[in-house]
């Protein structure tokens, strides 16, 4: 203690006499007396964190969004295959910016926002981005879906505040999805849900759709899956760390511990009064391969790694929100079938609410914790902020994965909530004469609507609620 106290330039007289003093004075004695150094050391480690969020900050100010709306024709017949190759093109937008646009411009990778939105059980699908990537979102639809339209529409969120959720009459629920197991390991998905039989793919989305179509007037449910495309550098290394280590394999970078170094120097300089040991014994002495001694399980989970890691990932992060009317909201019908319906995808790793983020609060102080997790769940959803909440960076997930858990309905899909484009889009015909100064028109050919594809299942006619942004 009096060793400390001298480097200080302290002594125990002078430090009791500064019970009298103010807290402004002692903080200024401590400074004076070395605490300059706490400063400083401070000062250095967060100096650069600081200034790259204020430079983050002011450049994400520039980033302009749009909303794209996206319907896909009720007839469609493409698995979720054909979302798997929007992924990859989406993919391409990653850039790799120089150190100098990184500290100085503030640069970063925006990411986008997959968004299936259920407002009194009218179900949409939505896809936030940059505006810059505008054309290749929907280049990308297009090439897969020709006959999809895409509009741009506002942020259906845009009349909700932490500030005022309540006021307007509004009790929510909301949690952020975080996975069960380590990145690496992957997701049930949809190649797993096909019929061995028939060849079909029983869409896992189709349980998820019929919960959202059932909710009532006064009932809104928000699923968001941000997305920020990564390179292949860095995360395939470490699943390939994990196989290895999952099979007993040696690896180049295994770090040998001082204690290591000490006993293999000690074992070199006292060798020689050991016999020597032939090839043959120095072999033997190599423990086999996990592989010989692993279970069908294991070996199945150790290839499905393996496959993940040969597609094209994402980092990645999922939050749902529950919101309705006082007098329409109930907990079990937003929360249940959709927990219910992700857990379809349980299987090597699979998807659990964060428990530091959803919005319950038990044993004391519960009302004002409550509002405290609502407010903060809402922020972190208005903002479709990859770094908000926990685990800052996200979660990876591949194409593949991705195309499981967001993709359009299918025509075996009986949900009929499901805003889907109505009109099919022709050419027109080659022998047709026009201007030359003109384009060729598009003629629209309607789809005949039956009465059952235009009606729920109160037989009323099919139509977007009043005062949608879609």
């Amino acid at each position: 203690m009096e060793f400390i106290l001298s480097l200080f330039n302290l002594d125990i007289v002078s430090l009791s006499a500064l019970g009298a003093h103010n807290p402004f004075y002692l903080i200024w004695f401590f400074f004076i007396h070395g605490g300059w150094v706490l400063f400083i050391i401070t000062f250095i480690f967060l100096s650069p964190v600081l200034w790259m969020d204020w430079r983050q900050g002011l450049y994400a100010k520039t980033i302009k969004w749009v909303f794209l709306a996206i319907d896909v024709p009720r007839n469609n017949e493409q698995s979720p295959k054909a979302i798997e190759q929007i992924f990859n093109q989406i993919w391409g937008s990653i850039t790799d910016y120089t150190l100098w646009a990184k500290l100085w411009q503030g640069k970063f990778m925006p990411s986008f926002s997959l968004e299936l939105v259920s407002i009194d059980g009218y179900i949409q699908y939505i896809i936030r981005t940059p505006k810059q990537w505008r054309d290749l979102i929907e280049s990308a639809v297009y090439a897969q879906y020709p006959d999809a339209e895409i509009a741009e529409i506002e942020d259906y969120t845009k009349d909700f505040t932490p500030n005022n959720f309540i006021e307007k009459g509004y009790d929510l629920w909301g949690t952020q999805l975080q996975l069960t197991n380590l990145e690496y390991y992957p997701i049930r998905t949809y190649p797993f849900f096909e019929h061995s039989i028939a060849k079909k793919i029983v869409d896992p989305m189709s349980a998820l759709l019929e919960m959202m179509s059932k909710l009532g007037r006064g009932e809104q449910l928000w699923y968001q899956i941000i997305i920020k495309p990564v390179g292949d550098d860095v995360w395939k290394i470490n699943a390939e760390k994990l196989v290895k280590k999952l099979i007993g394999a040696e690896t180049k970078e295994e770090a040998q511990t001082i204690l290591d170094n000490i006993f293999s120097r000690l074992y070199n300089t006292t060798n020689f009064l050991l016999p020597l040991q032939s090839t043959e014994q120095k072999k033997e002495q190599k423990l086999p391969s996990k592989v010989l001694y692993m279970s069908k399980g294991e070996l199945e989970t150790v290839a499905a790694i393996e496959m993940k890691a040969s597609k094209t990932g994402f980092k990645t992060k999922m939050r749902m929100i529950y919101i309705g009317k006082k007098d329409a909201f109930f907990k079990p019908r937003g929360l249940s079938p959709f927990f219910g319906a992700l857990r379809q995808y349980a299987g090597t790793n699979g998807f659990k609410p964060a428990g530091k983020t959803a919005t319950k609060a038990e044993y004391f102080f519960i009302k004002p914790r409550l509002l405290y997790k609502q407010k903060r769940i809402l922020k972190h959803y208005k903002s479709r902020a990859l770094d908000a909440g926990v685990k800052e960076d996200g979660y990876l997930l591949n194409v593949e994965e991705l195309a499981s858990v967001y993709h359009f309905p299918s025509i075996e899909v009986p949900t009929k909530m499901v805003h889907t484009s109505l009109s099919k889009k022709v050419q027109a015909p080659m022998n047709i004469p026009f201007d030359d100064f003109s384009e060729p028109e598009i003629f629209i050919k309607k789809e005949p609507q039956s009465p059952e594809n235009d009606t729920n299942n109160t037989g009323s006619t099919m139509a977007p609620p009043p005062n949608l942004p879609i």
